[in-house]
């Protein structure tokens, strides 16, 4: 879910969920352990709620990015 937030940028938890293959309830369950940590905002846009990385969670993200390019070259 970080990997496709640094991928695309702010998305709404549906469409991560969505995307990702997982359950809404599950994404909202990870996601908001990830906020907890400081790797996540969640904003609420009405009944939406948008998922933005922050400053933290762009680092590990970068790194987990480049865990998996060194596997694969």
């Amino acid at each position: 879910m970080m990997l496709l937030l640094k991928e695309s940028g702010p998305r709404y938890m549906t469409e991560i969920a969505r995307e990702s293959g997982a359950t809404y309830v599950h994404t909202t369950k990870l996601l908001r352990k990830l906020e907890e940590g400081g790797f996540v905002t969640i904003e609420k846009n009405g009944k939406k709620r948008m998922v933005k990385l922050t400053e933290k969670g762009g680092k590990v993200a970068t790194a987990l990015s480049e865990v998996i390019n060194s596997f694969s070259s």
